[in-house]
């Protein structure tokens, strides 16, 4: 509250000061930035060098939240992972951030920085980035009656009245009072009202850093306003950090990502893409420089004009389906209704009978809701992948992914043979465990064996990993088995796509000792195994 009360005052001082704007110079700047060890660069620039008058009108930000507005704590969980870098210009390759725009002659930065994080959150809950949507802030300049056209306006105000109204395309209500300064009769294209894009919700987040950079992560470009300081006027570029001048006023912006490494915010603003960075600038986060981070607004959905909805992926990967262990594979996905009006009568239909689309009986979705969508994979013995299209249908709409997978057959059970069950073993020449030979429906090959045995008291005395050399014999080690004993083993088969057979059924053997050679020759009822390879 005392914060807000000392803005609100220098701000009506800001009003009253007759006195030319600009009563420093980049030479000026760049020295103070030297003195206190800044990291960014000053000079003349497109805004240095308007007149008084005209940088005014371009801090015009109302201080403070009109409506009253409570931030929310936003706490972000112990678990929650908040990436160290986030830009939505380039996130995975793609943009998600509009053209940069001029405000112009007019005290609107906060319907240019309203609308531009409403035009992110469109592309962003529309999965559509690369494109350039361009949305009219002259329906709110003109129309926003809570608002003060070109002599500024509140941030939860410009909010709420996309919310509420919501703005329509440029082309249907082009902005002209950056060239008037004046902000006009409330009259677009016909029927503008009917075919705006709208936020459906926002809220104030908390002014923790990692609430803001949670907000920015999971929502996309966040609204704030920042306390200008004379020496702003002259940033060109690097991480701004007020170093000199005094309050010039208020003024309104996106962030569109930031950068812990550099511990700055990165900011779109709307005085052309000739100032500062193309049009951005960076400033220091995390010490609350200029106000930065006391106001801030996230969108939470937005939607756009008439019937639509998009899906949650582009396609299923169901990966490997193992019989018979598992008969069927479900996966989900989700259909938003991204729309201004409820959808009806939505179906699903696939082309490939191996997959279903589990029945579901809500079919009417209204404007920013979703709803879950259960399809299932039967797959049958066989090495191929089994592809196929899922299509929604809704309102006239069709949109579709892509599904795949595969099924792959446990090997056939292996058959001990050799020892036979219950025999005896002559400890005096190697002894060798075999199997039946490896055998797998789907036709794909013996990759690795592993062998395990175990004493008569059930502990184990040799559990292998899987062996890609002994796959159907195995030589016991020496000076493993004791004499006068009594074992079991094992073996499991793996086939090259990774499905493991059941482990052979246990069988027992019992170890003699070596048996003279004077008596080999002799009468006797001995049982000796030889190598099996």
């Amino acid at each position: 509250m005392k914060k807000t009360f000392i803005r609100v005052v220098l701000f009506l001082l800001l009003i009253l000061v007759s006195s030319p704007l600009l009563a420093i110079d980049a030479e000026e700047v760049n020295e103070a930035i030297r003195e206190k060890g800044a990291d960014w660069i000053a000079g003349e620039t497109s805004i240095s060098k308007l007149p008084p008058e005209a940088i005014k009108r371009l801090v015009s930000l109302k201080p403070g939240s009109k409506s009253g507005m409570k931030a929310k704590s936003n706490k972000v969980s112990a678990e929650a992972i908040i990436p160290a870098h986030v830009d939505w210009r380039n996130m995975g390759g793609h943009n998600y951030v509009t053209g940069v725009r001029d405000q112009g002659n007019c005290g609107s930065c906060y319907a240019f920085a309203a609308t531009a994080v409403l035009e992110s959150r469109i592309l962003i809950t529309s999965r559509s980035p690369d494109m350039e949507l361009d949305l009219s802030e002259q329906s709110m300049v003109s129309c926003d009656s809570e608002n003060y056209g070109c002599d500024g306006g509140f941030l939860d105000v410009a909010f709420d009245f996309l919310k509420k109204t919501g703005a329509p395309l440029e082309a249907c209500y082009p902005y002209t009072s950056g060239t008037s300064g004046i902000a006009g009769r409330c009259e677009g294209c016909a029927d503008w009202r009917q075919n705006t894009y709208r936020i459906t919700s926002f809220e104030d987040v908390s002014t923790s850093v990692e609430s803001i950079k949670s907000a920015i992560a999971r929502y996309g470009p966040v609204l704030t306003g920042f306390t200008v300081y004379t020496d702003f006027f002259y940033y060109q570029s690097g991480i701004y950090r007020h170093t000199t001048g005094k309050v010039e006023g208020g003024h309104a912006v996106a962030i569109v990502g930031y950068d812990d490494a550099q511990q700055c915010w990165i900011i779109k603003n709307s005085w052309g893409p000739g100032w500062g960075e193309n049009g951005y600038f960076r400033i220091a986060a995390g010490t609350n420089e200029c106000d930065i981070e006391d106001e801030v607004y996230t969108v939470n959905f937005a939607t756009v004009p008439g019937a639509s909805f998009v899906l949650s992926s582009s396609g299923i990967d169901f990966g490997m389906l193992l019989l018979p262990d598992q008969p069927f594979l479900t996966r989900s996905f989700t259909i938003t209704n991204n729309g201004s009006v409820t959808l009806t009568d939505t179906s699903c239909t696939v082309t490939n009978p191996m997959y279903s689309v589990i029945p579901f009986s809500d079919l009417d979705i209204e404007s920013a809701a979703s709803l879950d969508i259960q399809v299932m994979f039967t797959g049958q013995a066989g090495k191929t992948t089994n592809t196929a299209e899922l299509q929604v249908d809704s309102a006239g709409i069709s949109r579709s992914i892509s599904l795949s997978g595969q099924a792959n057959t446990r090997p056939d059970q292996p058959v001990n043979l050799q020892p036979p069950d219950d025999g005896s073993v002559n400890m005096g020449q190697p002894v060798t465990l075999s199997t039946s030979e490896f055998m797998d429906e789907d036709g794909d090959a013996h990759e690795a064996s592993r062998w395990l045995i175990q004493d008569s008291s059930g502990s184990i005395v040799y559990s292998g990993s899987f062996d890609t050399v002994n796959r159907t014999a195995f030589t016991i080690p020496s000076g493993l088995l004791d004499s006068g004993s009594k074992y079991y083993w094992q073996v499991i088969y793996r086939d090259d796509r990774g499905a493991e057979s059941q482990a052979s059924s246990l069988t027992s053997f019992t170890t003699e000792s070596a048996v003279p050679e004077s008596s080999s020759s002799g009468g006797g009822n001995c049982f000796i195994t030889s190598a099996v390879l």
